[in-house]
């Protein structure tokens, strides 16, 4: 019979060697882009939470630092990383390195460098329990964004999966941190650390599985896409009646459409509707569908020196947008430039 303790350390031993080949399968078998880069770095970082209560005041300052950091900042690489997973475009931006080099530094503070854990004034609880709501806090929006963002998701598969993904780590990791807060004074317990155990090895496994499974959907393989294209060929006769609706009746045009609305113009349900766009039309995400044609059609409207007294405004009411900081953001992100100055430009080489 196996020891609790021995039991912990096997179960430990095998989901670090489970997450150790999903690495490599992120650096080696998928093609080096911003998320195979972040899946890496998150599933580090879940390492080293792992190897973190091993460490003691004698281990080398250097792996004490660099495995505090990775066990700090599991939820800002889960954070990255389950954004890059479902965002089509996603871009590291200046405020996710402040928001990592403020999370490290505060931590390290709080469960480092001060002696906050032993003072018993409110203030000391409320600081010391600063991380793990933090923690919880950042956990819950990126679920939130993902359920949110799936009635714009073109690919089938990564619609059912963000449901899962969300349901089974929203659960999970919301019983870690919440569990960590109770049990902060209560000293170790091998209960409750082989029942983390257990239920880290599983959902590893599992979200491992689910990943590479879809892998096609989340990371292109040019191979694969072109055999499911030969699968299962698209109606071209519903095809033509989009393009009808796109080109003659201007559909996008429309506020606040909807994949379902759209649906009930063509008479299909939606889920031949998403399959049409993203395999006819060559897009994986609803609202990047509306914006090419809304900006194609913005870009005709700031031409046009009939409309030149038009405020930029109105021009993005007329294009559907509810109000001008979505047009300018889709705008420039498409055109490179802001709608005003791409108006001047036209106006100076007219």
């Amino acid at each position: 019979m196996f020891e609790t303790t021995d039991l912990i350390l096997y179960l430990k031993a095998a989901t670090i060697a489970q997450l150790g080949f999903l690495i490599l399968n992120f650096l080696v078998q998928v093609k080096l882009s911003t998320r195979s880069l972040l899946g890496s770095l998150f599933t580090s970082s879940l390492i080293a939470y792992f190897i973190c209560p091993w460490l003691d005041h004698s281990t080398n300052i250097f792996i004490l630092i660099l495995v505090h950091t990775g066990c700090f900042s599991v939820s800002i690489f889960f954070y990255l990383f389950v954004s890059s997973l479902f965002e089509d475009g996603f871009k590291l931006k200046i405020w996710h390195g402040v928001l990592f080099l403020f999370l490290n530094i505060f931590c390290f503070y709080v469960f480092l460098a001060s002696d906050i854990r032993k003072q018993a004034s409110i203030f000391a609880k409320v600081l010391f329990s600063m991380p793990q709501v933090f923690y919880l806090t950042l956990i819950l929006l990126t679920l939130g964004k993902v359920l949110k963002d799936k009635n714009i998701d073109l690919l089938e598969s990564r619609r059912e999966f963000r449901v899962i993904f969300s349901w089974v780590t929203g659960l999970y990791s919301m019983s870690v941190v919440l569990m960590e807060v109770i049990t902060k004074d209560a000293g170790y317990s091998a209960q409750l650390d082989l029942i983390n155990s257990s239920f880290i090895f599983v959902l590893v496994f599992f979200i491992s599985f689910r990943i590479f499974q879809f892998r096609e959907n989340v990371f292109p393989n040019e191979e694969i896409q072109k055999e499911e294209e030969t699968e299962d060929p698209l109606d071209e006769n519903l095809l033509q009646k989009l393009n009808s609706l796109l080109r003659d009746k201007k559909i996008f045009l429309q506020e606040n459409l909807t994949i379902l609305a759209l649906a009930k113009q063509l008479a299909v349900p939606e889920k031949k509707v998403r399959r049409l766009i993203n395999k006819g039309l060559g897009y994986r995400n609803f609202n990047e569908f509306l914006n090419h044609y809304r900006i194609e059609e913005a870009k005709f409207m700031l031409s046009n020196p009939s409309k030149n007294d038009f405020q930029v405004l109105r021009i993005a009411m007329d294009l559907g947008y509810g109000s001008l900081a979505p047009f300018n953001r889709a705008f420039k992100e498409i055109v490179g430039m802001t709608p005003s100055d791409f108006r001047k430009q036209n106006n100076s080489a007219k």
